[in-house]
């Protein structure tokens, strides 16, 4: 069984992984089938891996415990980089990590050995993500370009120009059509994947956009801004469905989910917003610096979240309860970028 994990890039250059696996039970020769009903009252269908009947009286199960709340450790430290990292992004068995050294990485998982070093950009790398299929990966600059890189040839597909000022993020649509970019130049901008050709332009920030995220059905755009709004636009028609305001400081990192919209600034919050009705639902408060990263999981249950300045930690909560569950630490300073995958 895969584990779950969470991913994480930060100034002090080095990207971690940390693991969390599910607890295998087992019993073989069973003589008493009670003890393997009764555990069967905790699980799902899902968790059970094996179950056969040796003849009359005898079964042989084996099945997964079900782990509500994760507990993660670092299994990974991954060094290379001679400067921050600014960004991280994990895809099956692939992790990509871009930096203010202008070169993005991409490494094994599951060795955690360096399979590629990408250059062309001529400045700081601030956001990479990867494709549904991990066949591309996408890097923002601030040299004021996007690219597009092949997995396979770890060459240069597509170089997008059009922005006037460095691109502080990107992101992907679930089904790599479509590509989206945050700037300084105030602007979000949504892109071909396959043409790299600008297909609208949003404008309605103040400030530098320091972060853009896509909903999973490719319908929503959120962004975050240093105008202290999270606004939340159609990906289709380029419309401004939502302004989102409460926080008292500059937003720098938001993600989007089937339900919830997440911003963190650098006021030292978390809100979480409903993304139905624009009403704030949570505010998070337990980091003691500006939260400079976070990411939620497929299932809404779970967001992680990075801190900077003397808070250089990661923080998992549970979104649900509202309440934070664990604290990562291993990094020496500030958490720039994390990313979330639970199995």
């Amino acid at each position: 069984m895969k584990p779950s994990l969470v991913v994480s890039g930060s100034t002090d250059r080095t990207v971690r992984v940390w693991s969390s696996s599910k607890k295998l039970y087992s019993f073989g020769n069973v003589g008493n089938l009670r003890p393997v009903l009764e555990v069967f009252k905790f699980l799902s269908s899902k968790e059970v891996i094996r179950i056969s009947r040796v003849n009359k009286q005898f079964y042989e199960a084996s099945f997964h415990c079900e782990i509500h709340k994760p507990t993660f450790r670092q299994t990974q430290v991954l060094e290379g980089h001679t400067s921050g990292v600014k960004s991280v992004a994990v895809s099956q068995e692939v992790l990509v990590s871009g930096s203010v050294d202008s070169t993005i990485r991409v490494w094994s998982l599951a060795t955690g050995q360096l399979t590629h070093v990408l250059k062309g950009h001529s400045y700081w790398i601030c956001s990479v993500v990867v494709s549904s299929k991990a066949e591309y990966v996408v890097s923002a600059s601030s040299d004021k370009t996007l690219r597009v890189w092949s997995l396979v040839s770890g060459q240069t597909d597509l170089v997008l120009r059009g922005h006037s000022r460095p691109v502080m993020s990107v992101a992907i649509s679930r089904r790599d059509q479509y590509i989206v970019s945050g700037s300084y130049d105030a602007t979000v901008r949504v892109w071909s994947l396959s043409t790299g050709e600008v297909i609208r332009v949003l404008k309605g920030h103040s400030g530098v956009i320091w972060s853009v995220a896509l909903s999973r059905n490719d319908l929503d755009i959120v962004s975050g801004s240093d105008d202290r709004t999270v606004r939340i636009w159609s990906l289709i028609s380029g419309d401004l469905i939502r302004v989102l305001q409460g926080h008292s400081d500059w937003v720098y990192s938001v993600a989007i989910s089937e339900q919830y919209v997440v911003s963190g600034s650098r006021d030292k919050t978390i809100r979480v917003w409903s993304l139905d009705s624009g009403e704030s639902i949570r505010i998070l408060k337990e980091h003691t610096g500006p939260v400079l990263s976070l990411n939620l999981s497929s299932d809404d249950k779970y967001l992680v979240s990075g801190g900077g300045g003397e808070d250089h930690v990661l923080r998992v909560w549970d979104l649900t309860e509202g309440e934070q569950t664990q604290v990562l630490r291993g990094h020496t300073s500030a958490v720039l970028s994390v990313d979330l995958f639970l199995r």
